[in-house]
């Protein structure tokens, strides 16, 4: 499967646009509605990242970090994502992310943590043309 992003949060128009934007960028993306979902997704390998909603129903997305860094080690790097900014400036020492973005945030914030955690191997991207940045923003809640 090689390098992939996996992008968790419930509501589907903010999956689909992240998911877009990624790819189009040539970056292997799949698409999860609930953290339970994204554990019982049978995959090869690990993400290289994670984008992760905070509110999601069920197993919230700090829950899923703490059940990752337990059970899975070793955790990929996380971004947490959320419309609600006091749960974001909430996460504490021990739920360290590789970033956070609140909603709705520019896609090119989202590629500026995305990118730098994917390896030089072509095996991780898509044959795709990368088109000029975009300046587009995925909106959710």
């Amino acid at each position: 499967m090689g390098e992939w992003v996996a992008i968790i949060d419930d509501h589907e128009s903010m999956r689909s646009c992240l998911a877009l934007a990624l790819r189009l960028e040539g970056i292997r993306a799949e698409m999860f509605a609930s953290a339970e979902a994204f554990l019982d997704y049978a995959a090869p390998t690990a993400p290289c990242c994670l984008v992760l909603d905070m509110q999601l129903p069920g197993m919230r997305g700090h829950d899923l970090k703490h059940y990752l860094e337990r059970e899975r080690p070793p955790l990929p790097p996380t971004i947490f994502i959320s419309a609600n900014e006091n749960l974001l400036a909430s996460l504490d020492d021990c739920c360290i992310a590789h970033g956070r973005l609140r909603k709705p945030f520019a896609i090119d914030a989202l590629l500026a943590l995305v990118q730098p955690l994917l390896s030089t191997d072509a095996d991780c991207q898509l044959s795709i043309a990368a088109p000029e940045r975009k300046t587009a923003s995925c909106a959710g809640t």
